[in-house]
């Protein structure tokens, strides 16, 4: 088990030879960490054993009911309205962002279902076709450094597009991943290689397909894009939902604007370290 507190981290596992006795063995890579831990809320837990080379370098043993009743003690404690302030103002700034960093990571956990349909396990058929009887496509929402997102015009406009995102179907010839998808129909229409930071949730219908997205952010500069492509453009949120709005093709334009509202609320999310419910 991951324990990831204001006052530390820690892995509690049952280690050979805790069973027998009923202990348990708490691991941190801070040794300070198991300090605060003892000190604090676990005044059983034995003394800190270092063990240089390993994943957790500290590592101590505390009777398994003690350690229940410690992580119910640790929950009593909470006093505060905000996790990362309070390791911040705890442990320092630095610790606060790195507990930040693990955020991001887990934040794709949000995905819903059909979000995680589109996980790097899942390999897709060419033909493949959602609920609604609609093939699915999948695509990128790229973000520079500034949050301003890339968009493509069609080539003569195509199908009534005039700004839209990249995106398009499994290869007939070869099984694809969604991300491999994703990213090889950013770099065919935009001339970008990208890098996946999580999915997009949700499923986003046009007339033809079923759309599933994943935010990336772009790795060096941009080559050339292919012939479906006439430009490529950066625009911060409120200048793509009037370049997108330009769109001539109803259901296509929908489709786009609720991609850039959700792509929107997950960077504010992201830019305000919490998610949109739980206020952290």
């Amino acid at each position: 088990m991951w324990l990831i507190t204001s006052f530390g981290f820690f892995s509690v596992v049952q280690k050979p030879g805790d069973k027998a006795e009923g202990s348990l063995t708490v691991r941190a890579r801070v040794a300070g960490d198991l300090d605060r831990l003892r000190s604090e809320f676990l005044p059983s837990l034995g003394p800190t054993k270092e063990h240089a080379g390993t994943d957790y370098r500290y590592r101590a043993r505390a009777p398994r009911g003690d350690v229940a009743v410690a992580l119910a003690n640790i929950a009593m404690s909470i006093e505060y309205g905000n996790f990362k302030d309070e390791v911040a103002k705890r442990q320092g700034k630095t610790r606060a962002a790195t507990y930040g960093k693990v955020w991001d990571v887990l934040f794709g956990l949000k995905a819903d279902e059909a979000s995680k349909s589109a996980s790097v396990s899942s390999v897709p058929k060419a033909a493949e076709v959602s609920t609604d009887g609609l093939k699915v496509a999948y695509g990128g929402v790229v973000l520079d450094a500034e949050n301003r997102v890339l968009l493509r015009e069609p080539a003569r406009h195509f199908d009534g597009y005039v700004w839209t995102f990249p995106k398009g179907q499994p290869d007939k010839d070869k099984p694809e991943t969604p991300e491999q998808v994703a990213l090889r129909e950013v770099k065919e229409e935009t001339g970008y290689k990208a890098k996946i930071t999580r999915p997009l949730p949700g499923s986003f219908a046009g007339g033809t397909t079923v759309n599933r997205y994943f935010l990336m952010v772009p790795a060096g500069a941009p080559g050339k894009f292919d012939k479906e492509t006439a430009s490529i453009r950066w625009a911060t949120f409120d200048e793509a939902a009037d370049l997108i709005a330009q769109t001539t093709n109803a259901k296509g334009r929908e489709r786009d604007l609720a991609v850039l509202a959700a792509a929107r609320a997950a960077c504010h999310a992201r830019s305000a370290g919490r998610d949109e419910t739980s206020g952290q």
